[in-house]
């Protein structure tokens, strides 16, 4: 069947700036079986990141940093095992309050075209008694095509990545887990990443879609730790259109320095599948 009501590949981590690896692939990951299948979205994000933390402790309460961006992702399939995805951020507008060395309050601002990511996931299928699934093994390439400005929401940086997902639905259940590592070519750390995701499927008249409960950990190697989770609701609207809304929120957030935390994360999207 032309229509990708496919199993589930894991958020990894996308909770945080400015380097981050994901392996949530087009179209919401749901991408296309059929040889010859592809697809575009536009995912529109806002993030809001409201206390200023030294380790875990808020030291500058009000100090904010907003972000808005515009996602444009593609997926093309050569076989229903092998895709090659992009994924081109934009900066609509992000701004962040912050003290200096003299402890003077900055406002600072970013907006642009951001570092595009290539990845090549690769698939393993699998079918048993009432249950379907697969395995997936994602090579990351990040390009540093974003400005290299004192304020950006991306690195500007070389980066490569790998991340293992597994995945697997019932008629009714569907969920799974997934892990990552990440290094970007220049001063930021390196990173590691794992995801759970649990969720429900259900059907809706002609439509089709699921209900998850999605938790992301993001670690980096000089001692930054966070753990964000929230729901993601799909929906298959026709074998063409879908559309994605998620909600995160950073239950637990930790940084080596001083750097703004806590984050509030809302994405909508809207995909064409062909």
């Amino acid at each position: 069947m032309r229509h990708p009501n496919l199993l589930i590949v894991l958020l990894l981590a996308t909770a945080t700036y400015p380097s981050e690896l994901t392996a949530d692939q087009p179209i919401f990951n749901e991408m296309p079986r059929w040889k010859g299948g592809w697809g575009v979205q536009l995912v529109h994000e806002y993030r809001h990141r409201p206390d200023w933390l030294a380790g875990r402790t808020v030291v500058a309460p009000g100090l904010d940093e907003e972000m808005h961006l515009m996602h444009l992702e593609g997926v093309y399939t050569w076989d229903k095992s092998i895709r090659l995805t992009a994924k081109i951020p934009y900066v609509v507008d992000a701004q962040r309050e912050q003290l200096d060395g003299t402890g003077a309050l900055v406002r600072q601002t970013d907006s642009g075209l951001g570092d595009i990511t290539l990845a090549l996931p690769l698939k393993r299928y699998f079918n048993l008694d009432g249950r379907s699934g697969s395995w997936t093994l994602a090579p990351q390439l990040r390009l540093p095509t974003a400005a290299d400005d004192e304020y950006a929401i991306f690195d500007h940086q070389w980066g490569t990545g790998l991340s293992v997902g597994y995945e697997t639905e019932t008629y009714r259940f569907i969920g799974g887990a997934s892990v990552g590592v990440f290094g970007l070519y220049g001063d930021d750390q390196p990173e590691s990443n794992a995801s759970v995701d649990l969720g429900l499927n259900f059907l809706f008249k002609e439509m089709n879609g699921h209900i998850k409960w999605e938790t992301d950990l993001l670690h980096e190697f000089d001692g930054t730790l966070s753990v964000s989770a929230g729901p993601s609701f799909y929906l298959r609207i026709t074998d063409t259109i879908h559309t994605r809304a998620e909600w995160k929120h950073d239950f637990y957030s930790r940084h080596a320095g001083r750097d703004h935390g806590n984050d509030e994360t809302f994405k909508f999207g809207i995909a064409f599948v062909f």
